[in-house]
């Protein structure tokens, strides 16, 4: 894909998710128990979990920070436009082919594809139409597919969105992450357990050097080239933490946010978009308090 594409792809991202103004009661705090911060070289990246899509993976990826288990490793499977993956290193994500005392400790997790629509949380629909999933929306801030039918729900791959990786067998995920950092890998959806975003600091993950996509799936040959992981917290463990609040997506403010995504620029159009919106160029806003 080309470069400019992408880049123009990642700025529409960033822009759709920049603080919006709306009175205070339009937004929600992101609850510090939840909101994950990730040092590279380049920044911080700040992420928020989700518990009720993914509550073991939620709690998997808690304990092993707190184990400070991601310090010092690094994004070794990096592949431009698509997603930058992290942890101990290809061949370990579920196979088991690391120490017994880590296999140990972080035995394969079952699959978390989806999960029960759940009453407490509000779904607010996109508006239109998803080649993807039956009905697509915001459910708490995070952009999600939902099959009424099925009574299931489901965080969508976009841009930001975390995700265990796994070997061929759906309840094979261990330790290794990845984060999407280009066009949405919609195919991902249900597909593997989805279970935050990030809401700070993308830029500096679509910094980190690219593998080769062509070579072991994007796997960087060299280690000593591949960005380290410098260091993992929960900003509920920390004395100074930042705070971050999100827009809440069951109301008016995000309605008329969404509304106005649709044609963002209506004096530069020649020939007016139609009023529809993907679901991954409209990512709730956020905003950081201090």
């Amino acid at each position: 894909m080309n470069a400019n594409r992408l880049a123009l792809l990642a700025l529409l991202a960033l822009i759709s998710s920049a603080a919006a103004p709306a009175p205070p009661e339009s937004w929600r705090p992101v609850d510090p128990q939840n909101l994950v911060l990730m040092d590279v070289k380049y920044g911080r990246i700040a992420l928020e979990l989700a518990p009720p899509f993914a509550p073991r993976a939620v709690a998997r990826f808690k304990a092993l920070i707190r184990a400070h288990f991601y310090d010092g490793k690094s994004f070794y499977r990096v592949i431009d436009g698509f997603v930058a993956q992290g942890g101990i290193g290809e061949g370990t994500a579920a196979t088991g082919s690391y120490s017994p005392e880590v296999e140990k400790h972080w035995p394969p997790l079952p699959a978390e594809f989806d999960a029960p629509i759940s009453k407490g949380l509000i779904f607010t629909p996109l508006g239109n139409q998803d080649l993807y999933a039956p009905e697509a929306g915001h459910a708490n801030g995070f952009p999600v597919g939902r099959d009424p039918k099925a009574g299931r729900m489901w965080i969508i791959h976009c841009p930001g969105t975390l995700a265990f990786a796994r070997d061929n067998g759906a309840g094979t995920a261990t330790t290794e992450f990845y984060v999407v950092i280009g066009e949405a890998p919609r195919r991902l959806d249900r597909n593997l357990t989805a279970f935050g975003r990030v809401i700070d600091g993308l830029q500096y993950l679509q910094k980190l050097r690219r593998g080769d996509p062509d070579i072991a799936n994007g796997v960087i040959q060299d280690k000593a080239k591949a960005d380290k992981i410098l260091k993992v917290q929960i900003a509920a463990d920390l004395p100074k933490r930042p705070r971050y609040e999100v827009m809440r997506t069951d109301g008016p403010a995000f309605a008329a946010w969404k509304e106005k995504r649709k044609n963002p620029a209506p004096g530069f159009y020649v020939r007016t978009p139609p009023p529809i919106l993907d679901i991954c160029l409209a990512l709730p806003p956020v905003r950081r308090m201090n």
